[in-house]
């Protein structure tokens, strides 16, 4: 009788550490499987052009070493400063990663290009600043920069928001630039990364205080995620959404005297 009992209890610890090697070895895979996010380049060529040059906007797709060569869409937003009306057109497929358009600017001025990047399953949209001419940059003290400077913790419930937005949201002072990033198809009820990456004077920001402000079209609950920092100039945070509709993200940062924020808009599924 002792003998089958040693022999009974043998036999369940064996199927025991199978399992929890089992375990260990679908967790192993499942971090394995989990893609790395799309980057993008953006460049403007010549840095400076003169008016009625030609320029080149350049956007070059990676994702990890590999060159991204089948984005569903890569599309260049343009606008001048000051102006309502954008252009949007979409790149030319050049090879290795490589996505571009040439344009001409008619009159002096800064400008603004936003490259649309959507690609196996996820969206980046970094945005640059360039000067067309000879002109002094003007210093960037508007009435528009003041309110939400002011007004950066409150959230009035009657505060609306549209696609508008976006270009005021997206101006930013001191040389930085914001490049929000998620997955371009969001589940709700599925764990995401929200993901910005930050540059100032075209070197990454380090060591700010970086938050994620969340909340669904038409609800005035919002939600405040603190991100982390990984790589130099690279903070996320995981999150999920319990209900599919429009949400809006809100990247605030936070370095010494600098404190800035860019409103982005997202679908849930």
């Amino acid at each position: 009788m002792k003998n089958i009992l040693i022999l009974v209890f043998s036999i369940a610890a064996l199927v025991l550490s199978g399992c929890g090697n089992d375990d260990t070895q679908n967790q192993a895979e499942n971090n394995e499987q989990l893609p790395q996010l799309i980057e993008v380049n953006l460049s403007v060529n010549p840095e400076n052009p003169q008016p009625n040059e030609e320029v080149t906007l350049q956007a070059v797709v990676t994702q990890g070493s590999e060159k991204v060569d089948d984005a569903d869409e890569v599309a260049f937003e343009v606008w001048k400063d000051g102006e309502e009306e954008h252009e949007k057109i979409e790149g030319n497929h050049q090879g290795g990663g490589l996505y571009s358009i040439t344009k001409t600017f008619k009159e002096a001025g800064v400008y603004y290009v936003v490259s649309h990047v959507t690609a196996r399953d996820m969206h980046n949209m970094p945005k640059k600043e360039f000067v067309v001419g000879n002109i002094e940059k003007p210093q960037e003290t508007t009435d528009e920069e003041a309110h939400h400077e002011g007004n950066h913790e409150e959230h009035d419930a009657d505060d609306s928001h549209s696609e508008d937005d976006h270009a005021v949201e997206n101006h930013h002072s001191g040389g930085l630039v914001m490049q929000f990033m998620s997955e371009n198809k969001l589940q709700s009820g599925k764990e995401t990364v929200l993901t910005v990456h930050l540059l100032q004077d075209d070197s990454p920001l380090s060591e700010a205080d970086v938050r994620f402000e969340v909340w669904k079209e038409n609800d005035e609950k919002h939600q405040f995620i603190e991100a982390a920092e990984g790589t130099k100039g690279e903070y996320k945070a995981n999150t999920s959404f319990s209900a599919s509709g429009k949400y809006y993200v809100k990247v605030h940062v936070k370095k010494d005297d600098l404190h800035d924020h860019q409103e982005n808009t997202i679908t849930v599924q």
